[in-house]
């Protein structure tokens, strides 16, 4: 696989360390947690693996070009008015979640209108972007921010704050039934690299996925679950850390830089992972942008002048959903409707999976 693809792949990962998701595993932790997490370990290597191989057959190529050359127009319609939709929200999820981060622990004092505008400006000019600088750019934040995540997440594990005691409490429910809001929610961490059904028209060269890129994903998912999952338990405690909003944050609040500029690490920790995650709200929302100015364009010899109504048309929806819902949602409205939203989003990528196998059937008869 191109390297770009894993930093899809784990740029999804940490961004969805501080949203909704560890809170929907800590709310089963009684309930078949552990279970489920490990049913979609495996499962998320193999969407990975069913993934890369149905594109290796249209290198070059995106998902919206597929469905032109093999299927009729008002069939792909939906199907990319559904999928712009899909992740649109996973975007915008992220966006809510930080937003209210932000407010709470960085910038207690701003209104939230004028820390949602300040997001979603920048976030337009990305959304924008040509695809490969979008991936540059991710690359580039990479490089210079993730090895101090890891650094930081390292840390926790040596930390002295950390109880194994309770982390092996926690381990004790690992024969209870599995539970499939669990299952769908470790699995939406997966999904980063699904990201190519636009960005796919950039890598020119056949993708494979053998026994070392199964490993490599199988390694990272381990990793973020058990970070996700065991570490906040053991610094927090098993009892009540289903009743926390924002477990991370407590989490990495525990440790400190004695010799550093600022001691209190939650403030570094903040600013990295929101950096990751502001890239991921880009890449979610450029996505679904051109999956539906692939459903409204028009004529393909539109204007420039078109084009740029077009795209100014776009952009004013992307801004009234998203003020609209994160004024309007609660904490209570943001767990709920994500828990929907997981369940759902399996559904999808079965049926996304689904489609790439009958277009690949197309394309060999």
């Amino acid at each position: 696989m191109s390297r770009f693809v894993y930093y899809l792949l784990i740029s999804n990962m940490v961004a969805n360390v501080i949203a909704a998701g560890p809170r929907i595993l800590f709310s089963k932790s009684e309930q078949g947690a552990i279970v489920s997490m490990v049913l979609a370990l495996f499962f998320g290597v193999f969407i990975n693996w069913a993934l890369i191989r149905s594109f290796k057959a249209f290198p070059g190529k995106s998902l919206p070009q597929i469905l032109d050359l093999y299927v009729n127009r008002w069939i792909s319609i939906p199907i990319l008015l559904v999928l712009g939709t899909i992740w649109y929200i996973a975007g915008l999820q992220t966006l809510i979640t930080y937003v209210d981060l932000l407010l709470r622990f960085l910038t207690p004092e701003m209104s939230v209108f004028t820390t949602l505008s300040m997001f979603i400006v920048v976030i337009s000019f990305g959304v924008i972007m040509k695809s490969r600088s979008i991936l540059f750019t991710l690359e580039l934040v990479f490089v210079l921010l993730l090895p101090f995540a890891i650094y930081y997440v390292v840390k926790l594990y040596f930390s002295p704050q950390i109880s194994w005691d309770h982390v092996k409490l926690a381990m004790t429910f690992i024969d209870n039934p599995p539970n499939y809001l669990v299952f769908s929610t470790t699995l939406f961490f997966f999904t980063g690299t699904f990201d190519i059904i636009i960005l796919n028209s950039l890598f020119k060269k056949k993708m494979t996925f053998g026994l070392k890129q199964a490993t490599l994903v199988f390694l990272l998912g381990v990793f973020t679950i058990f970070t996700t999952y065991f570490i906040p338990i053991g610094v927090l405690g098993f009892d009540r850390i289903e009743d926390i909003i924002y477990p991370w944050i407590f989490t990495s609040d525990s440790i400190r830089m004695k010799y550093g500029v600022i001691e209190r690490v939650v403030f570094i920790f903040l600013l990295i992972f929101l950096a990751i995650a502001f890239l991921n709200i880009v890449i979610h929302w450029h996505i679904s942008f051109n999956l539906f100015e692939n459903v409204f364009r028009l004529k393909k010899s539109m204007t420039d002048k078109g084009k740029t109504i077009r795209t100014c048309l776009l952009l004013v929806v992307f801004w009234v959903v998203a003020f609209l819902v994160t004024v309007k949602l609660t904490e209570y409205d943001l767990f709920t409707y994500s828990s929907y939203y997981f369940n759902l989003m399996f559904v999808v990528i079965i049926g996304l999976l689904g489609l790439l196998w009958v277009l690949n059937r197309r394309a060999k008869s």
